[in-house]
Formats: C-alpha cells, structure tokens, sequence
C-alpha cells in the first residue's frame, strides 16, 4: 500500500537518507546544497560510506544555473566528499523521483532542494512494492541514457562560466537608468499590494493566519518562533520584514508578527489551540 506522503517534506527526505543502504538514484530537475549536504552527513555515518553509490538525473541548463535553481556548489560538494557519484545532465528532465536500495521509491512534486524540502507545499507517494519499484527506476534509467554524464571538471568549468555571466549579468543592470529602475520598482509594489488586495478581499489577515496555524498544529506540536517561520514561508507577501508596528511613535516589532500573535490569542480564546507552558509549545485542541 503506498504511503502518502505531504509537506513539510524535510522528515520525508531525511528518511529516505537514512534509507541508504547500499545505493540511491535522486531524479530531480533542481538540487541546492541544504539538501546534498544533509545526504552527505547522513551517508557519511554509514560503515560502507566509500561503496554507496548515488546516480543523479537533473537539469543543468544555462537558466536554471543562472537563476540559481541548481546550485553547482552543491553537485561538486558531492563529488568532493563522496567516491561513488554520477551526475547525468537531461535538459527537460521534469521528473522528481528519489530510490534507495533499489527497494523503496519516492514519486513526488518536490525538488531535491531547500524549497521542497522546507517552504513549497509538495505531495508524493512512498512505495515499497519491490517490483514496482524496479520498474520505476527502469523508467528512470532509459531517461538517463537520453542525458550526458558530467565530470567533477566539467562541473568547476560550468561553475566559472556561471560566475562570468552573473557578473556581466550584473554590471548590465547597473547601467540602467537609475529612474527608470524606481519606477519599475514603484509598478512592481502596486502588482505587489494588488495582490495581497486580492488575498484579502473576502477574508482578512487574521483569519489567513488563523488557518495557517490550524493547518501548522495540525501536523506536531510548534513554538511560536516554529510557527512565525513557517508562515513566513507560507505567506512571505503578508509579512514584510519592512514594515513595523508604531504606536505612538514608537516602535514594537514587525507588524506582521504582531498579527499571527494576535492570531493565536484568537484561537485560544475559541478553545481551538492551546499553550503548554512546560514545553513552551502550542498544540491544537480541535481542527474545524
């Protein structure tokens, strides 16, 4: 019976890097360093570290590196601190498939990066049919041998190339009429403020953070610096570091943080969230 699977998916991927026994095939079109480096440290720990084998599938094309996507760091991270690596460059690859001991596979939305593993919302299925399983990583593989195998020295190329073309990338934006990149600023925050208009036109901030917190609790126990992080990844457009709380001229923290504590006096007033002082942490009482 497959095991579905949801955010936050750092639990998912740290199973399935405690999983690796003897080998592992992570099919994923982005990876960056948060992620390779914990695969790393959780191999590392392993007796037969040196004979696990990992095969990567991703793509390295010129935007994806560019835009940072793919961090190349991270790939020749993995070269540096592990023998047994094959990283197959696929343009297109669109696929987010994570094996291990050609036993157990994970079929998912989310990439082998910070994002996925952290802030993006993803959901997958966790399967451990054997024969299934096998003919997941066939599929895989017959996309592995559409790609091209890169060396740990075509990687240190790519990467000086990459830094090359940021920094020229960089100076061409800086010769942009100063004007005209504070209007192009001034357009960007009315889209901005349209846009939270929008989230709230039938709702309000309170109840957006009310939910969120209901949805949080209803998955573990948090803190409240636990639960401000989260939803701050959530709705990173209704809580900007920019703006604070002044009463009287003076000034008492980050509005939008004043606005999921209020949140959370809110639900406790209704009975549906609690405070445990003990372990300093929330826990809901009833998820409507």
């Amino acid at each position: 019976m497959p095991q579905l699977l949801h955010s936050p998916f750092t639990d998912v991927f740290d199973q399935f890097n405690k999983s690796i026994v003897t080998d592992c095939l992570i099919c994923s079109p982005f990876i960056t360093f948060g992620p390779i480096k914990n695969l790393v440290r959780a191999i590392s720990k392993k007796r037969s570290s040196k004979d696990v084998k990992i095969s990567i599938l991703t793509d390295i094309s010129m935007q994806t590196l560019i835009q940072g996507s793919t961090e190349l760091p991270a790939l020749l991270y993995l070269f540096e601190n592990q023998s047994n690596v094959s990283i197959t460059y696929l343009p297109r690859i669109h696929a987010k498939v994570y094996i291990s001991n050609r036993s157990s596979a994970i079929i998912t939305s989310a990439n082998f990066t910070s994002g996925g593993e952290k802030r993006n919302f993803e959901y997958g299925v966790r399967i451990n049919d054997k024969k299934v399983v096998k003919k997941i990583e066939r599929d895989i593989n017959d996309y592995r041998k559409l790609g091209a195998l890169i060396t740990k020295h075509q990687l240190e190329e790519l990467h000086n190339q990459i830094i090359a073309v940021r920094k020229t990338i960089e100076t061409e934006q800086k010769t942009i009429v100063k004007k005209l990149r504070l209007e192009s600023r001034k357009l960007e925050r009315e889209i901005e403020d349209n846009l939270i208009r929008t989230r709230v036109k039938n709702t309000s901030v309170n109840s957006i953070f009310s939910r969120t917190i209901l949805y949080l609790l209803s998955r573990k126990p948090m803190s409240t610096d636990e639960l401000q992080a989260l939803i701050k990844n959530i709705h990173v457009d209704l809580c900007d570091e920019t703006i604070d709380r002044i009463i009287d001229g003076k000034h008492f923290g980050k509005l939008w943080k004043h606005q999921v504590r209020n949140a959370q006096v809110y639900l406790k007033r209704a009975g549906l969230i609690s405070y445990d002082k003990d372990t300093q942490l929330w826990n809901i009482s009833k998820y409507p």
